[in-house]
């Protein structure tokens, strides 16, 4: 049915308006055309306005009218699914891309936004389905491909990873980073023909890339080609332009290599000890020499770790990675002589001063840890580490104003940190000082990570010491339900206690004693009710 001649009119200087890009007067003579006239077409002209001047909801409005008017029309369903996308309803935009998609299936754009809607929606193997489609059957779409890799990679489908990186590689077959990306994602398959192909050639291009060289030579020995791997070593130890750490470098990657292949382990073995001959004044390959024999021979490696130390008393380095050896297994009397030690040779080592310390602090010695950590923090004071581990220090040690400062100032370098918060939220709940200042940090953790069973602790503690005993049972027994431990327990004993609810206080407190019988605290606090 034609229009009416003044809605005509209307519609014709609403247009006119438009095109000068004057929305807001062209909305106008629309929302007058459109009193006269229900027409389909003014009301899409509407929603695309709105759409214009950021109204999203008036034009949905209008643009499901005009669908209501003209249930076929599918330049309106776009209209109406676009809107929808930005309105952040996937589910009604995902609906009107299935109408469009059912009558133009070869549109490539329905095709793509029906795959993004569905990531949208976490379900990215439909996604996948119609990224798929595309590529099958229409073309390589580079936007595309990348949208499939990033799904693939996220389900460790490695073997598609690859397949769609190469198509990719169709598309811009000299791009370097896709070939790596290629070539590590069939290392991960494992598919090391493929992978040494892609290096290869990169190699081609770029024949001095020691990269490329170094993770051949890791393949050729995965692949339990060893000679191959030796004769190409060989090569690369020769030219001059590669210097000791490279070479150290690939031995090193040989001795990572050996969690998943027992064989690497020789094979670094023995690069290692070619040399150590070879450079008798560089401390590294006897070092890993001794590493590597540690496991099956500690005390010999005592020994030799001493030796080593006793001769090459001029590097912080080998101090560090000593020092770390013992720290690594545990051993952190032994890792703090080595530190301390270290940290004496080289006071402004910010490493050796703070691994001093935090070894320390793991040994329980808060005392003797508070030095090395606070000169850490002096060498390094925006340290997010020495922050955190002073902060706990001062607390242990009762510094409450020193603690009180520390956050502070760690607050300016890392104001969103939720360790610190929770960390410094606790400690004033423990000494009852700016309680609600502590809650609102404390809450913060919480809503960063709900689930975390220490942050619903603080909060609750926090409740306890501001009388709020009915929420504090809430949060504390959230956490005990993540994880019992006993402080969650006897925090749970002492609100429940503070309630009058005496049976479920003993039940919380003799629940911690099974955790651990020996904490005499807690004992007390059954014993008083016998």
């Amino acid at each position: 049915m034609p229009l009416d001649d003044k809605a005509v009119e209307l519609f014709i200087e609403a247009k006119t308006f438009e095109l000068k890009d004057n929305y807001l007067a062209a909305i106008d003579k629309y929302n007058q055309a459109l009193k006269i006239e229900k027409a389909a077409g003014i009301y899409f002209a509407l929603s695309k306005l709105y759409s214009n001047i950021t109204q999203h909801k008036k034009a949905l409005e209008f643009g499901l009218e005009a669908i209501k008017l003209n249930p076929e029309n599918l330049v309106y369903k776009e209209q109406v699914s676009d809107t929808y996308i930005v309105l952040g309803d996937y589910t009604n935009a995902l609906k009107y891309l299935q109408d469009i998609y059912a009558k133009k299936p070869d549109d490539i754009n329905i095709i793509y936004n029906i795959g993004r809607m569905y990531e949208a929606l976490k379900m990215p193997s439909e996604a996948l389905k119609y990224y798929e489609n595309i590529t099958e059957n229409f073309q390589y779409e580079e936007t595309v491909l990348l949208r499939m890799v990033d799904i693939y990679e996220s389900y460790k489908d490695y073997a598609n990873t690859a397949a769609t990186i190469e198509k990719l590689l169709v598309l811009n077959p000299t791009d370097i980073n896709l070939k790596y990306s290629a070539a590590a994602a069939y290392v991960k398959i494992p598919d090391y023909d493929n992978a040494i192909r892609i290096y290869e050639e990169i190699l081609s291009t770029n024949p001095n890339n020691r990269d490329v060289q170094t993770e051949v030579i890791k393949l050729y020995f995965r692949q339990h080609r060893n000679q191959e791997a030796f004769d190409k070593y060989g090569k690369l130890m020769n030219r001059d332009s590669v210097d000791f750490m490279t070479k150290m470098d690939v031995a090193v990657a040989f001795l990572q290599a050996s969690a998943e292949d027992k064989e690497a382990l020789g094979v670094s073995r023995n690069i290692l000890q070619n040399l150590n001959n070879a450079y008798p004044n560089e401390w590294m390959p006897e070092y890993y020499l001794i590493y590597i024999d540690a496991k099956d021979n500690p005390q010999d490696a005592d020994v030799r770790f001493a030796n080593l130390l006793s001769r090459t008393d001029t590097s912080s380095e080998l101090y560090i990675q000593v020092g770390f050896y013992y720290y690594e297994i545990n051993n952190f009397k032994k890792a703090v002589e080595i530190f301390q030690t270290g940290a004496a040779k080289f006071s402004n080592d910010f490493r050796l001063q703070y691994l001093t310390g935090n070894s320390y602090y793991r040994l329980g010695d808060n005392r003797s840890a508070l030095p090395y950590l606070e000169k850490a923090l002096e060498i390094n004071p925006k340290d997010l580490n020495t922050f955190s581990n002073l902060g706990l220090v001062y607390d242990d040690l009762k510094m409450n104003s020193e603690c009180a400062k520390l956050y502070e100032e760690a607050f300016k370098y890392y104001p969103d940190n939720v360790q610190l918060m929770n960390n410094y939220a606790y400690h004033l709940s423990e000494i009852g000082e700016n309680l609600m200042y502590a809650k609102d940090m404390s809450k913060k953790t919480i809503d960063a990570e709900p689930e975390n069973a220490s942050y619903l602790d603080t909060f609750g503690w926090i409740l306890f010491k501001l009388k709020d005993y009915k929420n504090a049972a809430v949060y504390i027994t959230k956490a005990v339900n993540l994880g019992k431990n006993e402080t969650l327990l006897d925090h749970l004993g002492d609100i429940y206690e503070a309630m009058g609810e005496i049976i479920k206080a003993l039940k919380a407190w003799n629940d911690a004693l099974s955790i651990n019988p020996d904490n005499e605290l807690i004992k007390q606090k059954v014993d008083k009710y016998k």
